[in-house]
């Protein structure tokens, strides 16, 4: 059972690195296209220049808000949402990453125990204990030990690695939607 939990969780965990490693590349321009919408002065211009930087569509619905006309509290809540949902988006995957990190290793120690208990009860049913009866089961049993390191230190470091880029990102975003909120209240006054 622990092998199959192991084989699942390696699979779902790498799955999402590569889901996280594809989005980390699209995001690599986020700042250029940050710097593009500002450079522009008309709002038309603004958003076909923020476009071919914005690859996974966290910057235009933002955007978008600066060309609305609305009262300050609305477009600061409006500006809110966007933000709110883009970092949903920026979190996809994080939770199952952060999740195998944790168990597997405990996982990997419970296979490790339920094979030396199998071990042990073996030995003790046959009534005699030659080394060579223990030491295959043994070493299967600690083998789920460094299954389970093999499938939680990737989770782990990725983990990691995404959080701290989502870190920047979300900064980022923050920081645009304060910049539109201040430049649209200079607008409305």
């Amino acid at each position: 059972i622990t092998v199959m939990v192991h084989l699942l969780t390696s699979i779902l965990s790498r799955g999402v690195i590569f889901m996280r490693l594809s989005m980390f590349m699209r995001l690599r321009d986020l700042g250029q296209g940050l710097a593009v919408f500002w450079h522009n002065k008309d709002n038309d211009t603004r958003m076909s220049a923020l476009k071919p930087f914005d690859k996974e569509n966290l910057l235009t619905p933002i955007a978008q808000l600066a060309t609305q006309s609305v009262d300050a509290p609305t477009l600061e809540r409006k500006l809110s949402h966007a933000v709110r949902v883009a970092n949903q988006h920026l979190d996809k995957g994080l939770t199952l990453l952060a999740t195998v990190a944790s168990s597997a290793t405990f996982v990997g120690l419970l296979g490790t125990v339920w094979g030396i208990y199998r071990t042990l009860t073996t030995v003790a049913a046959q009534g005699q204990m030659e080394i060579a009866n223990i030491i295959g089961p043994v070493g299967e049993a600690l083998i789920m030990t460094a299954f389970g390191l093999a499938v939680a230190l990737p989770a782990l470091f990725a983990y990691n690695f995404f959080s701290r880029n989502n870190q920047t990102h979300q900064t980022e975003l923050d920081a645009f939607a304060h910049d539109i909120l201040n430049n649209q209240t200079q607008h409305i006054q």
